[in-house]
């Protein structure tokens, strides 16, 4: 399970103020800990900031890099942004994300092509959100096919098809899931990923339905989350999901965090594995 931790959002509003004011170590510690939970990627946004987006990701990444050994994913709308990002990441950034309007198409196909990073792509058109698992399968496909014709692999690509509330739609929550498992029966080398918490948006014991959502997902064929690493209890669903599901052999993984867990003394609260 690939894990990309959210918590360097400036939708949060203590992550907004930190990188206004360019605050090393709130950066720095939210990183580490995300990274000591077992992310995969780390997600930096800095959206919010408006015109200051770009300088303040100059000055992010670097900073991030030199401290953590996790790659980035660089999480903006803005292509100019995004440029000035990948120009500055060393590696292989994760692209969050790549829609698939004309537009959006257009602005960065020529940044995939030239810098070569792992790349979220949305089941998102002009016409909006996929109404349909088979529309978002025929997306998948198309935004799949077009990203290989310009030379990345399979296993590099990582398609959401849009997880929506359920408070605005209640079956937002079946919709997601049953294109998760018609994408991956049809582009079995693709990964599939989702926004975990926007299953819940709106809604009072968010973090209850983010881990049974993320269960849920898992035993369709869900392959990377974008969420919180530091939710102990998320964590230790995630590794019950994958044991019940035969996704962890020999119980490896399971049985490490029940380890840790009575270790630390934090038995019935869990504490946050590794994720491998």
């Amino acid at each position: 399970m690939i894990i990309v931790g959210e918590r360097l959002n400036s939708s949060r509003k203590s992550v907004l103020e930190a990188l206004e004011r360019r605050d090393e170590q709130f950066l720095l510690d939210q990183a580490a800990n995300q990274e000591r939970a077992g992310a995969s990627y780390i997600d930096i946004n800095a959206a919010a900031l408006m015109d200051a987006e770009t300088p303040t990701l100059r000055w992010a990444i670097p900073l991030l890099q030199k401290n953590i050994r996790l790659p980035l994913s660089l999480d903006t709308p803005n292509p100019e942004a995004m440029e000035a990002a990948l120009k500055i990441h060393k590696g292989r950034a994760l692209l969050n994300s790549l829609a698939g309007d004309a537009k959006c198409l257009q602005a960065l196909i020529p940044l995939i092509r030239d810098f070569k990073p792992r790349v979220i792509a949305l089941c998102l058109d002009e016409n909006g959100p996929p109404e349909s698992s088979d529309c978002a399968l025929f997306r998948a496909e198309k935004m799949a096919n077009l990203l290989v014709r310009e030379g990345m692999s399979s296993e590099d690509i990582f398609i959401d098809p849009l997880v929506r509330p359920i408070g605005v739609d209640s079956n937002s929550g079946v919709l997601f899931l049953e294109s998760v498992e018609k994408i991956k029966k049809n582009l079995p080398d693709i990964k599939t990923i989702a926004g975990l918490s926007n299953i819940s948006f709106g809604l009072p014991q968010r973090r209850q339905l983010n881990r049974t959502f993320l269960a849920l997902a898992l035993s369709r064929g869900l392959d990377a989350a974008i969420c919180d690493p530091l939710d102990e209890e998320l964590q230790a669903t995630l590794h019950a999901a994958q044991a019940l599901l035969g996704k962890d052999p020999s119980l490896k993984k399971y049985l490490k965090a029940v380890r840790e867990t009575i270790k630390s003394g934090t038995e019935g609260r869990s504490r946050p594995p590794q994720s491998g």
